[in-house]
């Protein structure tokens, strides 16, 4: 099979989307042929049967001119492809579309977000097929919904033994945004014992975002927790360490089945969550509400060693069966030769 991606950003270093760069590498083991669109480019080293093409949006160019780029691009390609992949990002299934209808090349979109806006909807009439990695990913019902799990890199998100937990280090990773809730997470922080630190992986990408930030680091200052809390952006290389090291992942996003989540289960980093997306994944004591989080996190650690040991290897277990890049790409090629 020849493949054609669509994404928003190929970058191996990015902060919150570095992890497709391996997506990627994963495609080209069972793919003739990888042509990558990416509306921003940035460092890559992929392997020779996939070739990247950027619109132009990490040298500026405007919106319409990186919307002709992308279709002179998969006018003048067609050959090179048989079927379309789009990750996450519904429009570019709406700017590509009578293209692909004419040319007949079958449209498979990824989506796993809470949003329903108009073009998604368009989407589900597009589409072959909607993959998501759980129920809670696709907002809108169609029978072209296919769940297929989350793809964790599980060889590089992985425990290290020879690095000690830190049970008093709590972190939390995504954007810095409404939906992941961070000021639950500072108010847990205030009624734990003083030994206990955050460290919040993230950025603003929005104005709002901006606002969300500007509100947490108020409210740090008045409480007198900002010498407790970090707030920072790691690339994807840096994240692993600190999922290795971390005694606690915190959790109360209300969007769908967090990625940053099952790759700290993946490398043995326990977590607790308030979602009704991620739940389904915990053992029963890691269940929390937004008031038993400070609670629940002090009964997990006064638990015996060995007990504390055996939940975070189920963890770890559960995401290489059920979410494992290399299960998920194969699942994804296999739904796409169906013709």
């Amino acid at each position: 099979m020849r493949l054609l991606i669509v994404t928003q950003k190929v970058d191996r270093n990015d902060p919150i989307l570095g992890f497709f760069h391996r997506w990627i590498e994963e495609f080209a083991k069972h793919c003739e042929r990888v042509i990558v669109i990416g509306q921003y480019v940035g460092e890559y080293a992929l392997p020779e049967n996939v070739h990247v093409i950027s619109l132009g949006k990490e040298g500026g160019r405007s919106r319409v001119a990186q919307i002709i780029n992308y279709e002179l691009s998969i006018i003048n390609l067609h050959r090179q492809y048989d079927c379309v992949f789009v990750h996450m990002t519904p429009i570019w299934v709406v700017l590509g579309w009578k293209i692909w209808f004419l040319l007949r090349k079958p449209i498979y979109l990824w989506y796993e977000a809470r949003g329903k806006r108009w073009p998604l909807r368009f989407s589900l009439l597009a589409a072959r097929k909607i993959f998501s990695a759980s129920e809670h990913g696709m907002p809108l019902q169609t029978k072209k919904s296919v769940i297929v799990g989350h793809g964790i890199d599980t060889e590089r998100f992985c425990p290290d033994e020879n690095t000690e937990r830190d049970p008093t280090l709590l972190v939390t990773v995504g954007r810095i945004t409404r939906s992941k809730r961070l000021d639950v997470l500072l108010r847990c922080l205030q009624t734990l014992p003083e030994a206990f630190h955050l460290t919040v992986v993230g950025m603003p990408i929005t104005d709002d975002d901006s606002h969300v930030l500007s509100g947490m680091q108020d409210f740090l200052h008045n409480v007198h927790l900002y010498d407790r809390v970090t707030i920072s952006s790691l690339e994807q290389p840096a994240l692993v360490p600190l999922l290795q090291r971390a005694g606690m992942f915190l959790h109360a996003s209300e969007t769908s089945l967090d990625k940053a989540v099952l790759e700290a289960f993946a490398c043995g980093c326990p977590v607790v969550s308030t979602s009704s997306a991620v739940q389904p994944e915990l053992p029963e004591q890691l269940h929390v509400t937004d008031e038993s989080m400070a609670a629940k996190v002090e009964e997990f650690f006064a638990l015996p060693e060995e007990k504390r040991s055996e939940i975070c290897q189920q963890l770890r277990k559960n995401i290489t069966e059920k979410h494992g890049l290399p299960v998920l790409v194969q699942r994804l090629v296999a739904e796409m030769n169906v013709k």
